[in-house]
């Protein structure tokens, strides 16, 4: 047997060379020239994600991003989609816990005449009543859809366990049957026109373009651009707390999806380098020590994985798997014995420098595509991260040892704690839930 090649060294990479500059309306500009490269991508972000809106109004974020792309007050739907088309832009936007983001890419030739259209839809959206109720329709399918799914399922009902009431986080950031059901397209023209301005908006643009010629285009079409946002809610996080395991019934089940873990960190939490490396070791590369158990030695599922959701406020940790119905408690059992190891077991060194090697080899891969490079301003924008963030990453990750993962997982590893989620057959599974000894065992059916 010809033995696998040792790893070499990471080859040298340095992040493209970056720029900030602002407008007098208060607009956020960062310019990444990429002479090499022949397409643009510009990102317009603003403070208007669902981090911005009113639980009576959730979901409205979403639906708000998600009609830009429907047409501007010069451009109904059909003419919008035209326009775009002859030009060869891909236009795009959507939101997030912490933003919206309307953006596309072209061919530097395009830059100009995309960033009109790209003002256009931010200025002065259409917002179509015909296409708002499109829209709402289609995000209730897709609810009611993603409910019968098992992991889509398993997922939404794990943030609603997780954490307590009165928490946004408790459910998705696109809102939920009933508070989509109560919006309206006046409600989304107003959640615009307080959460959509240059104050509180980043524009990154990310490939081949001359710097005097492409600011003098931006303040053109968007130095126009006023008002003031109010910007964000602070959320505070708090969850239910105490171990509890929770069936969410789902007859006829073939498989049982679990979700076990608890609240996470921030994006700022010192500890986030050595947080994401002891997560890749435990359970966010193939290798990892859930899935080597789990999938490799075991033949429980086809993947297992854990990973930190930080947002501006704590959002969840969380490990998952879907497992045979007939290994239920025994996968519970395993995911958990993986979770008390790596708070108690200090992992070798040749194992996290396995992870660690992968993280750094990975790392450039990302920024292939000037969209990449674009997307990769995005956490300095709204996060406030330093400029030297990416030029330093690998450092950090390098920096990581084997006291730093294991302090990381004694801190921020808490199965005595964590919620243990399940859907599946209650009727094949419940007996040995309750015989496992796992917690007080909460049967509840699916919505």
């Amino acid at each position: 047997m010809i033995a696998r090649p040792p790893a070499t060294a990471p080859r040298p990479y340095q992040f493209p060379y970056f720029e900030r500059r602002g407008l007098e309306n208060g607009l956020t500009v960062w310019l990444i020239p990429l002479h090499d490269r022949d397409l643009v991508s510009v990102h317009l972000l603003t403070d208007a994600g669902a981090a911005a809106e009113e639980e009576s109004q959730a979901g409205i974020a979403s639906l708000s991003a998600q009609l830009l792309v429907t047409g501007t007050e010069r451009l109904d739907a059909a003419d919008f989609a035209e326009a775009t088309e002859r030009l060869g832009i891909d236009v795009s936007s959507e939101s997030s816990w912490d933003s919206a983001r309307a953006g596309f890419v072209a061919l530097g030739e395009h830059l100009e005449a995309g960033l009109g259209l790209l003002a256009e839809m931010v200025l002065h959206p259409r917002f179509d009543e015909r296409e708002f109720d499109r829209l709402k329709a289609e995000r209730l399918n897709d609810i009611l859809q993603s409910r019968a799914d098992p992991g889509r399922l398993a997922d939404e009902s794990f943030l609603r366990e997780l954490f307590a009431d009165g928490v946004p986080y408790r459910r998705l950031s696109a809102g939920i049957p009933e508070s989509v059901e109560a919006l309206t397209v006046d409600g989304v023209r107003g959640f615009h026109a307080t959460r959509y301005a240059p104050n509180v908006a980043h524009l990154i643009v990310a490939g081949s373009f001359d710097e005097a010629q492409t600011m003098a285009a931006i303040e053109r079409q968007l130095g126009s651009w006023s008002g003031e946002g109010p910007g964000h809610r602070e959320i505070q996080p708090r969850e239910r707390g105490g171990r509890r395991v929770v069936l969410v019934d789902r007859p006829g089940s073939v498989q049982s999806e679990l979700r076990v873990g608890h609240l996470g960190i921030d994006r700022h939490d010192p500890r986030y380098f050595p947080a994401m490396v002891m997560a890749a070791l435990l359970g966010g590369v193939f290798s990892s020590r859930l899935n080597l158990r789990l999938r490799e030695e075991l033949g429980y599922t086809y993947g297992a994985r854990c990973s930190f959701d930080p947002r501006r406020a704590p959002g969840p940790f969380a490990a998952t798997a879907a497992v045979q119905t007939e290994v239920t408690a025994d996968a519970v059992r395993e995911l958990l014995g993986q979770l008390e190891r790596i708070r108690n077991e200090e992992p070798a060194e040749k194992e996290l420098a396995e992870v660690r090697d992968f993280l750094i080899g990975v790392f450039p891969l990302r920024f292939e595509t000037t969209a990449g490079i674009a997307g990769a301003i995005e956490p300095l924008a709204v996060y406030g991260l330093s400029d030297d963030y990416w030029q330093t990453y690998r450092a950090q990750i390098e920096a990581v040892v084997v006291a730093d993962v294991q302090a990381a997982a004694r801190d921020l590893v808490r199965p005595d704690d964590a919620l243990i989620l399940l859907t599946g057959d209650a009727s094949l599974v419940r007996g040995e839930l309750e015989n496992a000894g796992f917690g007080p065992l909460e049967v509840i059916s699916a919505p």
